[in-house]
Order: C-alpha cells, then sequence, then structure tokens
C-alpha cells in the first residue's frame, strides 16, 4: 500500500497528503524554509519547530503561530485565518500527482477540515486544522 505523509502542509502544515513517488525531501526543504522564515515573525523557538517538524501539537502560543505563518506562506490559510479550499486542491492535485483515488481522499479530508468551525485567532485556527488533518489521516490509514 502506498506510504501517505500528511504534512502541514499536513500536519500542519499544510494540508496537504503526500504519497510515494512524490519528493518528500523536497517538501520538506521547502516547509523547512517556511518555518525557519516564519520562527522570527513570531517569535517561537526551537521547540515549536521540533514539534511541527514531529507532527505533535503546538505546546506554546508562538508554536501555534508558527503553523499558521507558514500555512500562510504556502497559501493555505487565508487573510481571514480560514483554509483556502482552492489553494488545498491545487496543492493536492500536485502532491498526489493527480491520482484520481488519492486525489479523492486529500480533497476528501481538505472538505472535512475546511468546513469545522475554528477560532478566529488565525494561531488557534492553524492549531485546530492541523488536528483535524492528522484525525482525517488517521481515519483514512494515512498516518
Amino acid at each position: 500500500m502506498p506510504r501517505f505523509v500528511c504534512s502541514l502542509l499536513v500536519v500542519v502544515l499544510l494540508g496537504a497528503v503526500l504519497v510515494r513517488g512524490f519528493d518528500e525531501k523536497e517538501a520538506m526543504a521547502k516547509m523547512m524554509e517556511s518555518a525557519e522564515a516564519c520562527l522570527g515573525e513570531v517569535g517561537a523557538k526551537d521547540t515549536d519547530l521540533q514539534d511541527l517538524v514531529k507532527k505533535q501539537p503546538a505546546t506554546t502560543y508562538e508554536g501555534k503561530c508558527l503553523r499558521a505563518c507558514v500555512m500562510k506562506k504556502f497559501g493555505l490559510l487565508d487573510g481571514n485565518g480560514k483554509l483556502d479550499t482552492a489553494a488545498g486542491h491545487e496543492k493536492a492535485k500536485q502532491y498526489t500527482g493527480n491520482d484520481p483515488a488519492k486525489l479523492k481522499i486529500a480533497m476528501e479530508i481538505g472538505d472535512i477540515c475546511a468546513a469545522i468551525t475554528v477560532p478566529d485567532d488565525h494561531c488557534e485556527a492553524a492549531e485546530a486544522y492541523g488536528a483535524c488533518f492528522k484525525s482525517e489521516a488517521v481515519k483514512h490509514g494515512l498516518m
């Protein structure tokens, strides 16, 4: 069975489902580049970054803001702190190689998570979306 990894882009991150065949190293490098740029912007610490990398819930408010910043840099979180489903669908197409079965799962997870009620605070919203992505990925056997 193909190995799926929820990136924050899952996790976050970022709301996309990565599959075997996709250059996971390249995706992780892009995520790390964005995350490192966001560290100073939001006042997050290296421990917050490690939580993100390990796909663990944020342990600080700054860690939640780090996730929001990364999601914004990837275009997955809009200016209102809500998931941009159109951008998410485009990322899903990119990361699944347009494989119909994989794309369907990725879109389903994105749509489910986009429909949840999240706080107005962008940092708290990003954490809620990340928890949803992770939960749905587990339900679909992706993690």
